[in-house]
């Protein structure tokens, strides 16, 4: 079985570096620090890498402080994990490649290959923390509160709160394990998802300016321009879930979020019942899951990228 492989390779060795994807969420960042936990309390020396900042909405998670920010890594590494996405180049890490003997990875997109000496993609797993969990089980680390904190977060991000077509009854039963470990979850709820700084507040006001149409209504588009975070003062992170309030219009069945960055635009797509994003987002070189994905496109005119989607939807749309 590859989980006892993988937790076999992590229990033998030493020197263990977690990375994870640019732009991280909250599974990204649970998921680590869930597994960087489990590790540290088997006695491992670890140490976990991430190229962007923590969203202000995720700075309350147990050992956040411990996630180093780095441009490039230099060290060598007996084992490096993968997690949240089944490209190096994802981490937008410099020299990633040239840093460990082993690489396990660690999924759950189906547009995941897996890549390493060990790779486990799960792509029925709601969130990459569902399968984290069930390599902490199989460490014998049970009943820990901090490490429930993290996978609860990781697990109720990535489905939404529950209600993406991706919770499954497996994803219930494990929330529910996780909860009777007596983790505040109505703290972590509040925190996610409820509480808004300013900063992003206003930020919302400026892209719900920015709503456009398409299809009688069934396609929905919103942008945010680097303008309109210098403007509000608001970071890269404060865009999340931002799309979803286009997408929740009554009708909709697709809405994009044009994001642009410095040399490139990023482009989040969701989906409420049929159309399969993550096909689509294959396309323009990304990925994802069938109801929430995304791609990046480098030096490109945002009008241009959007009258290529658009025309690569109409088909899609009933």
């Amino acid at each position: 079985m590859i989980e006892s492989k993988i937790v076999n390779c992590l229990l033998n060795s030493d020197g263990i570096a977690i990375v994870s994807h640019e732009n991280p969420d909250g599974d990204c960042i649970g998921s680590m620090l869930a597994l960087y936990l489990a590790l540290t309390k088997k006695g491992k020396s670890v140490r976990m890498f991430l190229k962007n900042n923590i969203p202000k909405n995720l700075s309350f998670l147990p050992a956040v402080d411990k996630i180093e920010i780095k441009e490039k890594l230099e060290e060598m590494f007996d084992v490096l994990v993968l997690l949240d996405t089944g490209e190096l180049e994802r981490t937008g890490i410099k020299n990633i490649q040239n840093c460990y003997k082993k690489l396990i990875n660690i999924d759950h997109h189906i547009t995941s290959e897996g890549i390493g000496d060990y790779y486990y993609i799960n792509s029925s797993a709601a969130a990459t923390g569902e399968i984290i969990y069930q390599l902490v089980k199989l460490m014998g680390i049970d009943s820990d509160k901090d490490i429930a904190t993290c996978l609860y977060t990781s697990i109720f991000t990535d489905t939404g709160g529950f209600r993406y077509s991706n919770t499954t009854s497996i994803t219930h039963q494990i929330a529910g394990d996780l909860i009777n470990m007596g983790i505040d979850f109505v703290y972590i709820i509040n925190r996610v998802f409820e509480e808004m700084s300013l900063s992003k507040f206003n930020l919302l006001k400026d892209a719900l300016q920015t709503l456009e149409l398409f299809e009688d209504g069934k396609i929905a588009f919103l942008t945010i321009t680097r303008q309109m975070l210098e403007k509000n003062n608001a970071s890269r992170d404060e865009t999340e879930n931002i799309i979803n309030f286009a997408k929740n219009i009554e009708g909709v069945e697709v809405a994009a979020l044009f994001i642009e960055e410095d040399d490139r635009t990023k482009v989040s797509l969701r989906s409420k019942y049929y159309v399969d994003v993550a096909t689509i987002s294959r396309e323009f070189g990304g990925g994802g899951h069938p109801r929430a994905a995304g791609f990046s496109m480098n030096n490109s005119d945002i009008s241009q990228i959007k009258k290529r989607l658009l025309q690569r939807l109409k088909s899609d749309v009933k």
